[in-house]
Formats: structure tokens, sequence, C-alpha cells
């Protein structure tokens, strides 16, 4: 801080200082531990200067888009703010565009306090090659007005139970006794890893473990600007007017993340309203659900090319009407229950049963424009019911026509492919396949209490198809997500014979 000032003092004047930073400066960080004893009353530098009683180091300088203010690690050796306990370690809610590289951050509620709902929040911070450790949240905003922060090739690791996979709520767990160490709910240590809200924003390439949830768009309520007139869903919040456009939240990215050993999702799209793209992440180890919609306000999400494995709990939550969900050449290895839904739409998925639900793909939808096509499924064996496709009662079109704004479906089940696909009109396109459609992919059994809560290592595995499979060639060509196939028809799956292998999680 006496750096970032322009000049700096304990005792009552610790906040007197005022920015001398300005838009390009960069200040460097030397090697060694940056801990302080908030609650001694000093002038002397080694004990506590500038973060009396809160700790936290107050940042309120602004950059520019193109000239932030940067905080870099030297490059003398490692760099950690340990927060000694405290509530947020940095906090940048009245600073813009603020760079951190190869920081790490520990020891405090919140790493880098970056917007609080209907206060205050930063627009264009950036957060590079840094560790987040013993921390309850990573970056965290929840302010409207945040955007366009850019979050790649980091490591979060939470303080949750590094060596269980615990679930938060224990539908799953509470049928078998004597499974070690859970309790309903589990203590939440670590909430999330990052939490954003706003337009803009990229979070790419970060290993993520041991949270309640990796990366969430913040489930914020009606969105700005939007007003309601009267009650029920038909008359609820109206779409936001063009003077609260950049408050949105929309046009957000997370790609190639390897996120593992949450309590509940890996990523949350819910909430979120436009251009919502969740593509060729790692999700292993979660007891709920890795792809989570509840809800998406309109959409689209797109859910393209991620690899789910180890979902004791299901694969997918789509709740509450949530509209505009896309799920593109997924490789989901857990059953697929959607309670309802609107105008969502599978292709080119591989679903392969977890024994987490007796049926593979059960889906309630208000619109009967949702729709399913080219999959391949391997249905539970013993189960009655493989297939389910639920549409409203009335027969209508459009969606949410109740008096009190909620229409009854009316629930079809299934028990093979062929009488679902002729019943429905849904997946004709798609087959049934196997495990032996992997290189070396072992199914997992949800109702086996001895490996409820085993932890999987994604390296362990080989996700990628056997050549020879029957879940090659047999998808549909999508612009801009199976470009480039190889064969006569894009492979079923995250991962197409032939191509290259994402990288999940920081890069070298």
């Amino acid at each position: 801080m006496c750096a970032y000032n322009f000049w700096c003092a304990g005792t009552d004047w610790a906040t007197a200082g005022r920015p001398r930073v300005r838009a390009g400066d960069t200040i460097l960080v030397h090697a060694g531990v940056y801990r302080y004893d908030r609650y001694e009353y000093t002038n002397d530098p080694s004990v506590n200067r500038t973060t009396p009683l809160d700790g936290t180091y107050h940042l309120t300088g602004d950059g520019t888009q193109y000239r932030p203010i940067a905080i870099k690690a030297a490059g003398d050796g490692e760099v950690i703010f340990d927060g000694n306990g405290n509530y947020a370690l940095f906090d940048v809610r009245a600073a813009d565009n603020t760079y951190f590289e190869g920081i790490t951050f520990r020891n405090a509620e919140i790493g880098i306090l970056a917007g609080t709902q209907f206060l205050a929040g930063a627009k264009g911070l950036t957060v590079k090659r840094s560790r987040f450790e013993d921390v309850g949240a990573g970056v965290f905003t929840n302010y409207s007005g945040s955007s366009g922060f850019y979050i790649a090739d980091n490591t979060f690791i939470g303080r949750n139970d590094p060596d269980h996979l615990m679930a938060w709520r224990g539908d799953v767990w509470a049928q078998f006794e004597g499974v070690e160490g859970q309790v309903f709910p589990p203590r939440m240590d670590s909430y999330v890893a990052v939490k954003l809200y706003g337009p803009g924003h990229v979070v790419a390439y970060n290993y993520i473990a041991n949270f309640h949830d990796g990366i969430n768009v913040e489930t914020y309520g009606a969105p700005d600007g939007s007003t309601a007139s009267g009650p029920g869903i038909v008359d609820g919040p109206r779409y936001p007017p063009p003077d609260y456009w950049d408050r949105r939240p929309v046009a957000i990215d997370f790609y190639n993340n390897y996120i593992t050993n949450s309590h509940d999702n890996p990523i949350e799209a819910d909430g979120s309203m436009h251009n919502i793209r969740v593509m060729r992440n790692m999700f292993i180890n979660h007891p709920s659900h890795a792809f989570c919609n509840q809800p998406a306000l309109g959409g689209p999400v797109y859910w393209i090319r991620n690899i789910a494995y180890n979902l004791p709990g299901g694969s997918t939550r789509i709740t509450a009407g949530s509209a505009g969900i896309l799920l593109y050449n997924n490789t989901i290895l857990s059953e697929t229950a959607v309670s309802a839904g609107s105008n969502v739409h599978w292709r080119n998925n591989l679903m392969l049963g977890q024994n987490a639900a007796p049926a593979i793909f059960s889906v309630g939808t208000y619109t009967r424009y949702t729709s399913s096509d080219y999959n391949g499924f391997r249905p539970n064996p013993d189960a009655d019911v493989a297939f389910g496709w639920a549409l409203p009662a009335s027969g209508a079109t459009a969606e949410f026509s109740g008096p009190d704004g909620i229409v009854a479906l009316a629930p079809r089940e299934f028990a093979t492919l062929q009488t679902y696909s002729r019943a429905t009109g849904q997946d004709r396109n798609s087959v049934l396949v196997d495990y032996d459609v992997f290189r070396n992919v072992p199914r997992l059994d949800a109702s086996d209490a001895s490996s409820l809560q085993r932890l999987y290592r994604a390296e362990d595995f080989d996700f990628r198809l056997q050549s020879d499979s029957l879940a090659v060639d047999r998808g549909i060509a999508i612009p801009n997500v199976t470009d480039g196939f190889g064969g006569d028809a894009p492979d079923l799956g995250a991962l197409e014979v032939g191509a290259d292998i994402p990288h999940y999680g920081p890069r070298p």
C-alpha cells in the first residue's frame, strides 16, 4: 500500500493515503509472506501499517481497459498475501481495471472482493496465474455493474474435505448407513471459487477443487430495470429497458476449466440471460448436477463439448421453466432428468448412466419445440423406464398459461429408445451405446455405498472414442461446434476422433 498510495502511515492515519498509481503503472512485489496483525495499533510497518482492524487492502485507483494498474510477482520467488483470518484480503470494489498476476491469496474468507449487490463493484478485473488457498471464496462479485473480468490460469483450493465426495443435500447419501464422515448439510468452509454478475466475463483454464460450487453466475433475482405488473409468472418481471442493458448478465464464457469435488455444482448458469457459453470443461466428482440452469432467463445458454463424470445425483438441473438451453457434443456420464424446461435442445451428446436414476433421459418441457436427436444413450439394463417426455397436458404450444402461471405436464414413460422415438418424434437418429465406446472409462454405480464418496482423477481415464465404436460418425453438423470433423459426420460426445484433446486447467 505504500507503493500504491502517495504515502502511508499507521494508527488513525492508516486510511489517509491517496492513490499515486496511474493507468499503466505496475507494482512488482518481491518474494515473501505478507501477513499483518490487524489488531495491533502501531506505525511499525512490519506489524501493521495500512490494514487496521479489517486487515483488508482497499484499492481505489482506476486503470483503463488497455492500461490497467498491475500488481505482479517480481519473479524472485513466491509472493503470498496472507489475510490472517480476515474477511476480504483485497477489496477492489472502487478500482476499475486492476490486474493481478503471480500472487498467492490465502487465509481469508474472500480473496478478492470485487462487488456487492446494489452497492458497488469493479469493472475490468484481471487475475492470472495466481493461487487461492484456504479461502471461503476466491474472486467474488454479485454487483450488476461489474463487467469484463478475465480470470485465467489460476488454481483455487477450497477448505472443504479434500478426500471425500460429499453432498450438501444428502438425498443420495441418506439411503446408506455408515457413509464416512457425512453430516447433512456438510460444513461449508468454502463457498465458491468464482462468482460473477454483469456482462462480458471470461473464466478459463482454471483448476478448482474442494468448494461448494466451482463457478457461479449470481442468482441475482430479476435483472436491474425489470418491472412487475402483477403476481405470478405470467405477469412477472418484464425485460429491462435499454438504459439497463449494460447491467445484464450476458456474453459470459466459461471454458477449459478443470473442476472437481464440489458439494453441489461445478458451474451454475443460474440467473444468467443471453449468450452464456460453457465449453470444453472437465467436470469430475460432483454430487449434484454438472449442467445447472435454475433458471436461465431466456438464453441461449450453450453447453458445448464438456465432459462430466462421477455425478451420483444426476447430470442436469433445468428448473423453473429455464429457457434457451442448448447442449451440444457433451460426454455426460450420469442420468439426465429435467423437471421444467422451455426451448431446450440436445444434439450429439453421449449420455451413459451411473445408476443415479432409473431413466437415462427424462424431460419435462413447457414448449413443444424442445427437441432431442443424434445422441448416444446407454439405458440402465434393469430399469423399467428408460426414457420420459412430458408436455403440457393441455397440448398448448405456449408455456405458463395456467391461472397460477404454471401448467401441469403430462408424463409419458418408455422402456426402450424405439418406443420413445416413435411416440414422441424425438431422438429418431439416436443410437444405443455402451462404455466400450471409450478407450478407458469405467462405469460408476451411484447405488454402491462403498464407492459413493470416492474421488477420481480425469488423468486416470481416457475419454476418447474407440475409432470403430458406434459413437463415431453418428452426429449432425452444427456450425461453429463440429467444424473440421473427420469422417462422414461428426462424432458423438466431447472428443472427436483424431482431434486434439483440449487442455483442462492452467496452461504451462
